[in-house]
């Protein structure tokens, strides 16, 4: 190969390199929560990082250990989670309902039983998806200055 074309292969190269994308950046992170309910006039959207980070469908960190079965009366909210696929975002990938104590701010979240299905197509994890857990308090109160 004469050094004209060594030189002109490395072009087209680096050319293909950065026409690239990388896609392992970001993939399995939460883009996106979306928050409804009966006791709310409409969705809420949460984008912050911060609360996002918190939300990582995959680490599971919103999830604390298992509880008794909340009151039914306390307002009912379902969580939606999108989350970065290879392929793009992944709209309602993972939901869960979410419930707290209006007396103790105590907070509990459960996977629902129509919503199983879905969520196993992103995640099972066996011993957390079948009744209430606690949500963690960092979580907790992530969501809950945006519910008030």
């Amino acid at each position: 190969m004469t050094r004209t074309g060594a030189y002109c292969c490395a072009i087209a190269l680096a050319a293909l390199a950065f026409e690239r994308p990388v896609l392992t950046a970001g993939i399995k992170e939460t883009t996106r929560l979306i928050i409804d309910g009966p006791a709310l006039t409409g969705t809420i959207e949460i984008t912050d990082p911060a609360v996002l980070a918190l939300s990582h469908v995959y680490q599971g960190a919103f999830i604390g250990p298992v509880a008794t079965d909340p009151d039914p009366k306390w307002p009912r909210f379902h969580v939606t989670f999108d989350i970065q696929a290879l392929e793009g975002v992944r709209s309602a990938a993972y939901v869960v309902h979410y419930t707290m104590n209006p007396a103790t701010g105590e907070e509990f979240i459960r996977e629902g039983v129509a919503d199983r299905q879905r969520n196993a197509r992103t995640i099972v994890r066996t011993f957390r998806d079948t009744g209430w857990h606690h949500a963690s308090a960092a979580w907790s109160s992530a969501l809950n200055a945006r519910l008030r």
